[in-house]
Parts: C-alpha cells; sequence; structure tokens
C-alpha cells in the first residue's frame, strides 16, 4: 500500500488525518496527524496477538510502558486485507546501545521494574505459544533445513558445531525446571517482553522507556534474562564473571540460565532472519563474521562448564 492510499485508508476508516508520514520499516510507519500527534502506525499479521497486547496494556499501570492507543474514531485496530493496524505514542528520543556500560545497566533496571510492577497481571483469553523448550527445538529443525548453504560456501564445520552444541544443551534443559517455571508463572502471572533487543529500550527525557510488545508472553521472567545475557556478551568479550557481575537470576536458577544461553538460539533467529529477509549482505560475508564470533563464544562455553561442573 502506497503511502498515499494508507493516508487516505486511515482517514477513511479511523477519522485520523495525517500531514506527514514515512517508513521505518516495512510494515512500521512514522506519521504526524493534523492535531500534532506523533504516532507510530504498525502492520500486524494476527489479531489474536494485538488484542492479546490489548488486554495486557489495559490492565497495566507502567508509565515506562509505550503502549497501544485508540484511533480517533475510538476503534482499537483497524482490519484491512486480514491485518491488523494499531498505532502508538512516538517517543523521539535514543534508542539503548549494548557497547554501552550504563545502556546495559538502565535496560536490566527497566526489564526487572517491568517484571515486578506487571506480576499479577490477568487478562481473558492469553495468546498461547509454544513453550520455550519446544520452540528451541522447532528452530533448530528448521535450521538443519539450511545445511547446504552452509556446505556450499564452505562453512559444513560450523554447521555440525552449532547442531551438536544445540542438541547437547536441549538434552541437558530436558532435565532442567524450565516446565515447572513456566507452569508456575501462568499461576502467578510472570509476563515478559519477549524481545530485549536494545532498539526497544528508548532513553528520552531522563527516562527509559520499552516499546513493542509483539512477542508479550505471560511466562516465567528468566527468559527475558537468558536472551539479554545472550545479547550482553559480545559486548562483554565472553567474559562470565563479567556477564555474572549483572546478578540476573537468583543463585537457584544460575545453572538453568547459563545452560540455556549456551544454546546458540540467537544464532539460529540471527540466521533464519538473515536467509528469510531482503538483506543485500553477501551470506559468505555473514558466514565468514559468525565463524569469528562462534570462536569466541567457545571460550565462554568453557569458562561456564569449568564452574557448573
Amino acid at each position: 500500500m502506497s503511502l498515499d492510499r494508507l493516508s487516505s485508508f486511515l482517514r477513511k476508516k479511523s477519522m485520523l488525518k495525517t500531514t506527514y508520514m514515512y517508513r521505518i520499516q516495512k510494515h512500521v510507519f512514522y506519521m504526524e496527524a493534523e492535531n500534532g500527534d506523533q504516532l507510530i502506525l504498525k502492520r500486524h499479521n494476527n489479531r489474536l496477538r494485538v488484542e492479546h497486547q490489548w488486554h495486557f496494556f489495559d490492565r497495566q499501570t507502567c508509565s515506562f510502558i509505550v503502549p497501544f492507543r485508540r484511533f480517533p474514531n475510538d476503534k482499537r485496530f483497524l482490519i484491512d486485507n486480514g491485518y491488523c493496524w494499531t498505532i502508538s505514542p512516538y517517543i523521539p528520543g535514543r534508542k539503548l546501545n549494548y557497547a554501552s556500560p550504563g545502556d546495559r545497566a538502565a535496560s536490566l533496571r527497566t526489564l526487572q521494574t517491568f517484571h515486578t510492577e506487571t506480576k499479577g497481571i490477568r487478562i481473558n483469553r492469553p495468546f498461547r505459544k509454544e513453550l520455550f523448550y519446544q520452540r528451541w527445538y522447532n528452530r533448530l529443525q528448521r535450521f538443519k533445513n539450511t545445511e547446504h548453504l552452509f556446505k556450499q560456501l564452505g562453512f559444513a564445520t560450523l554447521f555440525l558445531n552449532i547442531v551438536q552444541t544445540t542438541e547437547h544443551q536441549l538434552q541437558e534443559l530436558a532435565h532442567s525446571p524450565l516446565s515447572n517455571l513456566e507452569n508456575e508463572s501462568l499461576k502467578t502471572g510472570i509476563w515478559i517482553h519477549g524481545d530485549v533487543a536494545s532498539h526497544n529500550f528508548i532513553r528520552y527525557d531522563g527516562h527509559v522507556f520499552m516499546i513493542d510488545f509483539d512477542l508479550l508472553t505471560c511466562t516465567s521472567g528468566i527468559y527475558d534474562y537468558i536472551q539479554l545475557g545472550q545479547r550482553f556478551l559480545p559486548y562483554l568479550d565472553w567474559d562470565l564473571n563479567r556477564l555474572m557481575s549483572y546478578k540476573m537470576v537468583h543463585e537457584k536458577h544460575l545453572k538453568l540460565w547459563l545452560d540455556a544461553i549456551l544454546l546458540p538460539s540467537d544464532i539460529m533467529r540471527e540466521w533464519l532472519h538473515y536467509i528469510n529477509g531482503n538483506s543485500s549482505r553477501l551470506a559468505h560475508d555473514y558466514l565468514t563474521e559468525l565463524e569469528t564470533n562462534w570462536n569466541k563464544r567457545q571460550s565462554f562455553l568453557k569458562m561456564v562448564q569449568t564452574v557448573l561442573n
């Protein structure tokens, strides 16, 4: 849909009159309304996930969460050709950068506050996803389907190492209390953001805001900290002691957390995103950098094995 058609659609279906609009990503737009509001317009593929977020936003009270807002005609979302459209306030600040120690600390504090202040929220008909263990297993199967690309480009050994490490860590986690934690969190009402990439934390006017709750889930908070640990590590020189200094999880969950961090779910996620996207980057260059990072990761693996054994 062209910007002109999109502007006409918004005016006709929601009474939202725009004076300026530009595309940020394929399905995300910045726009300015006639009344001066700065907004983010987003297209979603899954209506149930949008309704799930709305139910959560209706019940949460955190000032640093950037929720959806209603359209001028009071609709929560618009439907067009099977897609859902939502609007949210635009936060004009700076995205956090995990290369900065201050930004790493700020993201962790904000995430911890999010988990504490949203605990106990109950919503009707929450959007259910498969357990994380099953999600990681399914991701591994999709990753295995790309073996031919690794072989064609001369990275067969790298592929084998990633698969073997993933299978080993899945076996370790199969005997962990992960499923018990998930069930307890469902009963208690623990919520995770689900995508703690640095660009989902915005620093503005002395505060840090959280945006983009598409992966919002009622489950154990440890999953946010697993992902955050994986995202911090490249900026910590893969040093276990520096990672441990953040004290993300309780000591009784330390082994579980480290075992999950060792599972290269992030590598598989980013690779699958790359091959399914429209990146202009050469696959050989991508895998060359991945191999370098994988080798750095091995020092962390050895440190963790020493601590756990």
